[in-house]
């Protein structure tokens, strides 16, 4: 079984709202390299995939990173302003919703900050296209899925997940949220 994690759509618009990069374009969905499958760039081939004068033909696609030596990272930093899962309970005002979020550093060894915030509620549920989760109800965020961008029902990793039937919790790129997908 290939292990997988969706990555968050980018925000669009009112990102400062959210305090996250703004940026819209290709998205990541990554692999576990460690799945098999097989079949990558050079596979079958006597030379690894290298050719003649080649620096690296596709053999190892990570031959050429160089580690920036980064020190251990302390427990991730969280930054929780409202519950996701209890949109109802005061947190946010009348027309917003309390959305996750993830802030990704701008130096090398920089660390990531998980975390929520109240914003604008938009009116997309389950499965509708978004271009972020501003466009989404509270409880749910925009994920880049197999079928585009869409909003998904936000869910517990652990015990019950209250998907809706036929759908499974996903990790998403939020530590510690997943997305009914």
């Amino acid at each position: 079984m290939r292990s997988r994690f969706l990555l968050l759509a980018a925000f669009c618009a009112p990102a400062p709202i959210f305090g996250v990069a703004v940026g819209c374009g290709d998205t990541i969905v990554v692999d576990n390299p460690g799945d098999g499958g097989g079949g990558g760039v050079g596979a079958g081939r006597a030379d690894g995939g290298q050719g003649a004068g080649s620096v690296d033909g596709g053999g190892d696609a990570l031959q050429e990173y160089v580690d920036p030596g980064c020190p251990d990272q302390p427990p991730p930093i969280v930054d929780l302003q409202c519950d996701p899962y209890d949109q109802h309970n005061g947190d946010c005002a009348v027309g917003e919703g309390c959305f996750i979020f993830v802030r990704y550093p701008q130096e090398a060894c920089g660390q990531e900050i998980y975390g929520s915030r109240c914003g604008p509620a938009g009116v997309a549920g389950q499965g509708d296209p978004c271009l972020g989760s501003f466009e989404c109800q509270g409880g749910f965020v925009c994920v880049v899925t197999g079928s585009g961008n869409q909003c998904v029902r936000l869910c517990p990793l652990v015990g019950d997940d209250g998907c809706p039937a036929g759908l499974v919790c996903e990790p998403i790129d939020v530590e510690g949220f997943g997305g009914c997908l």
